[in-house]
């Protein structure tokens, strides 16, 4: 059976023009959405599959097991999109930048340069990057890091590629996967610049108790996000710190950086209202300052606020 590759739903439900699937941002679940004059229809995606029968051999049960992996790569899921490219086959269904492109690929031949030498480095400075790499001793050595890596690899079950060949092509490959990890990397220097603003606005609402206790419980739950999208980065660069492994186990690797791509993407997704909310709005000690401080609270709270298991014996 041909693997879909559309969200092409055959019930009449889904033809209403409007409706989407997206994350209920309370429980994190799968719902579905319908437009309507004087209330929100939303459907959450269980009760719509035993309302409308679409379980079992329903051609669209698939369809609506998919949607909930969809949404971990898209924020709304339409009738008659696209299945995200990392439902299908596990790579990005969304763009980057050249300059992320450049930054890996400065990143791995420097990497291979220092590996080959004795002392491996692993750099994410981006000026002392651009100068290792563009140095003419680096590409001297990264010619002898291919060679080698092409000894220890063989020539494989493609006998029309070399061994340096089928290096230089795991390395491409490996480039290209990592030039994501570098456009998430820089996406998320936002958490940085919103630590910096959240201290300039404790110091212009030094005045106001209310609403420093505010910036206060912002704090402290930014600190668990913050914390957890910097560790993530951290884990893939010790991850891939050491580079020969990184080629002689190739697909390994590239489920590695895909598996943590994705968790960091399912963060952007979520915080880019937040990251542009912040960007947009001056910091100054008015209004539009306290509502961004409270629109903050709000998305933290929503998602990062401890819980609390209340039992029967703790109640006594």
């Amino acid at each position: 059976m041909e693997k879909a590759t559309q969200f092409q739903f055959q019930h009449r439900l889904f033809k209403i023009e409007g409706g989407f699937f997206r994350r209920d941002p309370q429980s994190g679940e799968p719902v579905y959405n319908l437009p309507s004059d004087d209330l929100k229809v939303v459907l959450p995606i269980n009760a719509l599959r035993t309302e409308f029968r679409i379980e079992g051999d329903h051609p669209d049960a698939p369809l609506i097991d998919l949607v909930g992996q969809a949404l971990k790569h898209v924020r709304e899921v339409h009738p008659g999109d696209s299945i995200p490219n990392e439902v299908i086959d596990g790579s990005a269904s969304w763009s980057i930048e050249p300059r992320h492109y450049k930054r890996a690929r400065m990143r791995i031949d420097v990497q291979l340069a220092s590996w080959i030498s004795g002392d491996e480095q692993v750099l994410v400075d981006e000026d002392l990057l651009e100068q290792l790499a563009d140095d003419p001793k680096t590409k001297e050595k990264l010619d002898k890091a291919i060679a080698r890596l092409g000894e220890e690899i063989g020539g494989g079950g493609d006998v029309a590629l070399s061994p340096s060949d089928r290096v230089s092509q795991r390395i491409e490959a490996l480039v290209r996967e990592l030039s994501y990890i570098e456009a998430l990397r820089e996406h998320f220097l936002a958490l940085n610049s919103i630590s910096e603003k959240l201290e300039k606005l404790v110091r212009l609402f030094k005045t106001s108790r209310v609403i420093k206790d505010e910036i206060a419980r912002v704090k402290v739950l930014f600190s668990t996000p913050d914390k957890d999208i910097k560790n993530l980065l951290t884990d893939m660069d010790d991850h891939t710190s050491e580079v020969r492994s990184l080629v002689l186990n190739y697909e390994n690797s590239v489920n590695y950086i895909r598996e943590k791509r994705d968790v960091l993407r399912g963060y952007s997704l979520e915080w880019d209202d937040i990251f542009d909310l912040w960007r947009e709005t001056p910091i100054t000690a008015d209004e539009n300052a306290v509502r961004l401080i409270r629109s903050t609270y709000q998305f933290l709270s929503q998602r990062y606020a401890p819980s609390v298991k209340w039992t029967a014996t703790g109640m006594r």
